[in-house]
């Protein structure tokens, strides 16, 4: 078959909630790319956030990151988009006079206020987290009292609104995006806002555009809800059996959940493996 361009996301679709890749999932990433395939993972998550093993076990080509705003390809960085401070200041003066805690991605760490980090932990006890695991699974975050002054922020995730998700859109207004919180289930009052236009589909295109390819041999993956452009635009859809019901209405093919080997029985069907 022809070259295919297959994008991943990792939490719920390369990993589970643990941390962990089924065996069978490293099995398909290695034929994959053996049969000529290019593997991408397209991730929410920011650069620092990936885990090494990960890049070091498979042989992923690129890098689609904190959502679209950053694409690398073997080893380049192609595309990286980030706040402007203007853009940053009347994000965050919205948080701060709703006191709303929220954290700031950057490519080389999570930042966020003294107050953020004390509110946010709260909230993860009453949804049964154990912080330490978290820190394993997202690194630890940087302090910053003075965070309107920074030029790196790709993304912003926020915890505790009194506010769902599609009510928060309409707060913050159409130049930025807000879906929800795509880690674990932990409902619409948990959030991720990207600048408007910035997606993993973005990301898709940039890279797409890079190697000269079309966007008809790219296969996307995906659980949750910042899948959703992402499988839009691809060329073939896959969401998982663990996926939220609305990637799965609009995915071409619902596999099996993670932990019942779901990307190996995929790669199989569609004749990457």
């Amino acid at each position: 078959m022809n070259k295919k361009y297959i994008f991943l996301d990792i939490d719920g679709t390369l990993v589970d909630f643990d941390g962990k890749m089924p065996e069978s999932s490293f099995e398909a990433l290695k034929r994959a790319h053996q049969n000529g395939h290019e593997l991408v993972i397209c991730t929410g998550r920011q650069l620092s956030q990936v885990y090494p093993w990960l890049l070091d076990g498979a042989a992923f080509d690129g890098l689609i990151l904190s959502g679209g705003a950053m694409v690398i390809r073997k080893g380049e960085t192609i595309f990286h988009d980030c706040f402007s401070k203007e853009q940053l200041k009347y994000v965050l003066g919205y948080f701060e006079s709703k006191k709303i805690p929220y954290y700031l991605q950057t490519a080389a760490t999570l930042v966020s206020k003294k107050w953020c980090t004390e509110s946010s932990s709260r909230i993860f006890k009453l949804n049964g987290f154990d912080l330490k695991a978290l820190d394993d699974l997202f690194g630890v975050t940087l302090i910053d009292e003075n965070l309107i002054e920074r030029t790196d922020v790709e993304k912003i995730v926020y915890y505790g609104a009194e506010k769902d998700v599609s009510e928060m859109q309409k707060e913050v207004g159409s130049d930025y995006h807000i879906v929800g919180y795509s880690f674990g289930n932990m409902g619409k009052t948990n959030g991720e806002l990207s600048l408007d236009g910035i997606n993993k589909a973005t990301g898709i295109f940039e890279y797409l555009n890079y190697c000269d390819a079309d966007i008809s041999d790219s296969i996307a993956f995906g659980d949750a809800d910042n899948d959703i452009e992402m499988l839009e635009a691809a060329g073939i859809s896959v969401a998982m059996g663990n996926a939220t019901d609305e990637l799965k209405a609009l995915a071409d093919f619902v596999t099996a959940p993670i932990t019942e080997d779901g990307l190996y029985k995929a790669f199989k069907k569609f004749n990457l493996i």
